[in-house]
């Protein structure tokens, strides 16, 4: 599993640093990555507000799957089944919390800067007249 994930980021870097600004450069995709541009900021736009909202809800329904799962398993299937939580490593789980939290204060960040400009842009032409 690790070594998918170390194989799927080394995938969507070499993508993103060497192969995506090569074909941004030639005429025949620039329109194409044009458009991408404006698709992400759409899609930016389209989530504002509630990205913190949804990872909350991504972060809780995974806890309580593997929780659910843990619990469950050996009752439903009457296997002796080892739990999701004991193939993690004891060492991950603080970082796991650190990662969880430090996004949590990203996406509050992002949403304290979105509200600050939103706030500067209501108050700034109020001031010039």
């Amino acid at each position: 599993m690790f070594a998918f994930v170390l194989v799927a980021i080394t995938i969507a870097a070499v993508y993103w640093f060497w192969i995506r600004p090569i074909l941004q450069s030639r005429p025949a995709f620039h329109d194409l990555y044009r458009k991408e541009a404006s698709a992400f900021a759409a899609a930016r736009e389209k989530f504002a507000g509630i990205k913190q909202k949804l990872s909350t809800a991504l972060v809780i329904s995974a806890s309580a799957a593997v929780s659910a799962y843990d619990f469950l398993a050996p009752i439903v299937g009457g296997v002796d089944v080892s739990s999701l939580t004991s193939q993690v490593p004891p060492w991950a789980w603080p970082l796991v919390l650190i990662g969880t939290t430090a996004l949590f204060q990203f996406l509050r960040n992002l949403a304290d800067k979105r509200h600050d400009a939103e706030l500067a842009a209501v108050t700034a032409p109020g001031q010039a007249g």
